[in-house]
């Protein structure tokens, strides 16, 4: 179920008005070149150009708001939480705990308020060596990209569907093969992007591995 979750979870596509108005365009234009046959093709070609321009627009940003910080590398002002996914043995955890917790005191005594002590004293720790404690340290906390391969997924199955249905009715309407060739062209390109998600994925981990190692 929570796999079934991840693949078709609308939540995690970012700017979707993005991905929509793309395939509107998409959709538009064709139903014109179809229907009006024009001349001049120069307006055609821009505006298939606008949706394809807007859906690698779109393919950068969802990537980008999927990237978050690792919670090692934002400021934290709880002791407890910083030392509890620090890959240690509960006694060094309780001995860091207490250490922290008397530095914190410490700096408090010279001016400085809890919170401001507290952040200090574990920025303090937020060295290479601590880092290597850590369950997870990478830089960036990467999205699995999951509902890429789901929504491609849905994709491929409204083409059946349809294909099935228009062979059936044999209707050859013009909607019918606007809506397969976006299913085609969005359900092919959602699966590619995966692909390349995955790629950008990989290099971002051997930069930042790189730079932690």
């Amino acid at each position: 179920m929570h796999l079934f979750r991840k693949a078709f979870s609308l939540g995690d596509i970012k700017y979707s008005w993005m991905l929509i108005l793309s395939i509107l365009i998409c959709g538009a234009f064709f139903y014109a070149d179809r229907m009006d046959q024009p001349d001049d093709r120069l307006w055609l070609s821009v505006g298939y150009g606008a949706s394809f321009g807007l859906a690698i627009l779109w393919s950068v940003m969802n990537y980008i708001g999927h990237i978050r910080i690792n919670a090692m590398y934002r400021k934290q002002n709880d002791i407890g939480a910083y030392v509890e996914q620090l890959a240690m043995s509960d006694e060094d955890k309780l001995e860091l705990r207490n250490y922290l917790e008397d530095y914190t005191e410490d700096l408090m005594t010279r001016g400085k308020s809890r919170e401001q002590a507290t952040a200090e004293a574990i920025s303090q720790f937020k060295v290479k060596e601590l880092l290597s404690l850590s369950k997870n340290t990478s830089l960036f906390q990467l999205h699995a990209h999951c509902y890429l391969f789901g929504w491609a997924a849905v994709a491929c199955a409204a083409l059946v569907l349809l294909v099935v249905l228009d062979g059936a009715l044999g209707s050859n309407a013009v909607l019918v093969l606007i809506l397969e060739t976006i299913f085609i062209v969005y359900g092919a390109s959602l699966f590619l992007l995966f692909l390349v998600y995955k790629l950008l994925d990989a290099w971002i981990h051997q930069k930042m591995y790189g730079n932690l190692s």
